[in-house]
């Protein structure tokens, strides 16, 4: 059986029952959790008329949910309309939520039958997904093909669904780098060359030799979250403001949706903030979440005044740090192919963004206007902001 969730009531009702599959499933991660993708909905998607909520749940034949496909349909081109992933502008892993005892590639060719049935899209753009789910996608009676970077295939489903045809077309995209974490700091140390270890550990010395005071997750509580966040935020905004562009919180929504996320996410203790403070001033600061056994660094920020101090090197050993003596397997930095992360010997996670369409002339409006929006739109807003910044 399949539903539709199409407001936020329906979508309030399926909590539950959300938190329970996605512990389920796979690809349990913080970014499909029920929290943030109710609240994302909450401030960016409810009551838009342009854009609407189209979640897919995916029910067996004892009424228990197998399946979550957490979409939203967005206007493009005042009349085109393409399936999203919810939280795809804040999110690091996007996927479909699939219970373990599933058939996946099953589950897919309901999704996507789903959406052709109910004639609400012309392009389904789906990003940060994981290769698990392109091979989903890719052996649902495609083809047996190999996945290769920028393959297109056609998607032919089973008899049964036999009018849901699509062109698939993908890239790697957005890869996170992360490190498998050992039983302790000096096994994890001993996998750097003498060079590398010298110059990290010398770079922590010189930092406690200076009192720079290392603030841990564990010494924050809640009557002094507010204050910690506002500072966090700022040493986020003057490094981006400083390389010219508005960075993340630069909008009032954005910064009050996080606020929200970020007080729900510390409540359930999975937030782990922590700040360098040097002659009494925060000079570095990362939102981190301890979920599911692993540590993720989701913003950083350094006020790069202290530059001299190396203060995110600093904190990021002493997050590493902190995440092995809590015995989680992994630490991950998430999206970016900043060098540091590669200097802590981060292994690359493979992620992919994907086309499905049925019309190569549709396809290509929708890359235009992704352009548009991310190259001439966004960098625009960027222009004047900095501009109106500096005056």
């Amino acid at each position: 059986m399949i539903k539709i969730i199409r407001n936020i009531e329906e979508l309030e009702d399926l909590k539950d029952e959300w938190d329970a599959l996605l512990q389920e499933s796979r690809n349990n991660t913080l970014f499909l959790t029920y929290d943030w993708i109710y609240l994302w909905v909450k401030y960016f998607l409810d009551g838009k008329k342009r854009n609407s909520l189209f979640i897919i749940c995916i029910y067996d034949k004892n009424n228990r949910i197998e399946a979550i496909a957490p979409f939203f349909i967005k206007n493009f081109f005042l009349f085109f309309k393409a399936v999203m992933f919810i939280s795809h502008d804040f999110s690091d892993y996007l996927d479909i939520i699939i219970h373990k005892r599933a058939n996946s590639e099953d589950i897919v060719i309901e999704i996507l039958t789903a959406i052709r049935e109910n004639h609400i899209a012309n392009i389904i753009f789906l990003k940060q997904v994981s290769e698990l789910l392109l091979g989903n996608i890719n052996n649902s009676n495609i083809n047996n093909n190999n996945i290769n970077n920028g393959n297109k295939h056609k998607y032919q489903d089973s008899c049964k669904y036999k009018q849901a045809v699509y062109s698939l077309t993908y890239k790697e995209s957005g890869d996170c780098y992360y490190i498998k974490l050992p039983d302790g700091i000096d096994a994890y140390m001993k996998q750097f060359n003498s060079k590398q270890r010298y110059n990290i550990l010398s770079r922590v010395e010189k930092a406690k030799k200076k009192s720079v005071e290392y603030i841990s997750p564990e010494n924050i509580d809640g009557n002094s979250l507010d204050l910690l966040l506002d500072n966090f935020f700022k040493l986020h905004q003057k490094r981006w403001n400083e390389k010219g562009y508005g960075g993340v919180f630069s909008s009032g929504k954005i910064k009050s949706f996080f606020k929200e996320i970020f007080g729900s996410l510390f409540k359930s203790n999975i937030l782990a903030l922590s700040f360098l403070k040097y002659n009494n001033e925060f000079i570095s600061a990362a939102a981190c979440f301890d979920y599911a056994g692993n540590r993720q660094v989701y913003l950083p920020g350094f006020d790069t005044k202290y530059s001299d101090l190396y203060p995110g090197i600093v904190l990021t050993y002493y997050n590493i740090s902190e995440a092995i003596d809590k015995k989680y397997s992994e630490f991950d930095f998430l999206k970016g192919g900043e060098e540091y992360k590669k200097r802590f010997l981060g292994i690359k996670r493979k992620n992919y963004k994907l086309y499905l369409y049925k019309s190569k002339l549709i396809f290509y409006i929708f890359k235009l206007n992704l352009f548009f929006n991310n190259e001439v739109k966004n960098k625009a807003k960027e222009y004047f902001l900095n501009f109106f910044r500096k005056k």
